[in-house]
């Protein structure tokens, strides 16, 4: 299937097959892709708005300049894409295969990655405020100079994650699983308050 039209609107996609095809300028709202072919795609400034990704192929596509709002991403396969200066605002993964997977200079604002696995991703210096990490795997993730005010991290991983520079919480030190994180000063002492340890020399 080509497509040729750029603004398509409550379209049923569902198992159609746009591997490797070039996509610039489409808009898609409400459009269900479920279960569709969308591996090696590259897309140009292509927006998605309210679409449904279930079981989609879109492993090794590459999109540019391009927006997925409030998408749904239900076990899709994602190894090999990569996104550049994207915004996934609001969108969520739910038992997606992430791995590997590339992020940059992205806006993940209000995306949800929570129980989803991103070990060892390059996270540094995106935009993930508010986004929802509950329970996710950032083992070894860099997130230096990630924007992440007001992200919900309950029982998130971050062993060994490198967390230098980013904007974080105090509520990020009660409850993530943080052993082996590089932190830097400022966050230390955060780190500090939110666990009752009193920084500094005791009053005389």
């Amino acid at each position: 299937m080509r497509l040729t039209e750029t603004l398509y609107q409550d379209e049923d996609f569902t198992e159609v097959d746009l591997r490797e095809q070039t996509l610039e300028g489409v808009t898609f709202q409400r459009c269900d892709f479920s279960g569709a072919s969308l591996a090696g795609i590259v897309g140009n400034r292509v927006n998605f708005e309210q679409c449904q990704f279930t079981s989609a192929e879109m492993y090794g596509s590459v999109y540019t300049a391009s927006a997925f709002t409030t998408c749904q991403f239900e076990y899709t396969p994602f190894h090999g894409a990569r996104f550049n200066a994207c915004r996934l605002t609001g969108s969520s993964f739910r038992h997606c295969r992430l791995l590997p997977i590339t992020f940059l200079e992205c806006d993940l604002t209000l995306t949800s990655f929570a129980g989803e696995k991103l070990a060892g991703t390059d996270l540094s210096g995106l935009r993930m405020r508010e986004a929802n990490l509950t329970g996710a795997d950032l083992t070894g993730c860099d997130l230096r100079r990630t924007d992440l005010t007001g992200a919900r991290t309950g029982g998130v991983i971050l062993k060994h994650a490198d967390l230098r520079g980013a904007v974080v919480g105090a509520d990020l030190w009660t409850g993530a699983k943080a052993a082996g994180a590089h932190i830097d000063t400022e966050q230390a002492v955060y780190f500090a308050g939110a666990h009752g340890i009193v920084v500094g020399a005791p009053a005389e």
